[in-house]
């Protein structure tokens, strides 16, 4: 845990810049921000990101801010003849999760809402890491409080139920990984269906 909270602090700047980034949406209204943390804001990250909505001569304007590494993404995309594409096989080298999509989000407190970009039959799953009190992780719908104290892991449908995180005093970031159907149909790999699906 100390590890990934230490490496975060080199991503300083593009969190900050997050905040900035989309002032008119919720979850990057700096109110939902921990005021007096050093360490704050959110960033999205994908393999395929950039293929999905910047042009090759596209300025570099984050949604939800951005890493080098979507920087890097870009600049081998203007090196192709098409937006549409790029040789994924070597970012897959250092993707490592079997999710398509990563989100990080430090010291942030949410209102109840459901995520737009995770897939019903998919579990998002959701790691906290840091220095801070006793904290809830909420599902109202179900009426739960599950515990989310620093190195815990829930997984769950954060598309199909609606949750929320309060604010708390110390520092905190939350790893999200999940699956987003604009990925797979990018780069024409189908999202297999879940077995209970299956047999509804």
């Amino acid at each position: 845990q100390a590890n990934i909270w230490n490496h975060l602090h080199l991503l300083s700047e593009p969190l900050w810049e997050s905040i900035k980034a989309s002032p008119q949406a919720w979850w990057m209204n700096k109110s939902y921000f921990h005021n007096n943390a050093e360490l704050k804001g959110a960033i999205n990250l994908s393999p395929a990101w950039f293929q999905q909505g910047y042009g090759r001569s596209s300025v570099l304007k984050p949604q939800n801010g951005f890493l080098e590494a979507s920087q890097l993404l870009k600049s081998r995309m203007e090196n192709t003849s098409t937006r549409a594409w790029v040789d994924l096989s070597s970012i897959l080298l250092i993707w490592s999760s079997t999710y398509s999509s990563m989100s990080m989000m430090v010291n942030w407190a949410t209102c109840y809402h459901r995520d737009i970009n995770g897939q019903d039959p998919w579990y998002d799953m959701l790691v906290t890491v840091g220095n801070y009190p006793p904290l809830d992780f909420v599902i109202p719908m179900l009426n739960l409080w599950l515990c989310y104290n620093p190195g815990m892991i829930i997984a769950f449908s954060g598309s199909a139920l609606e949750h929320g995180v309060g604010a708390v005093d110390g520092d905190r970031a939350c790893l999200a990984y999940y699956m987003c159907a604009n990925v797979h149909q990018l780069v024409h790999v189908p999202m297999c269906q879940s077995l209970w699906m299956d047999n509804l």
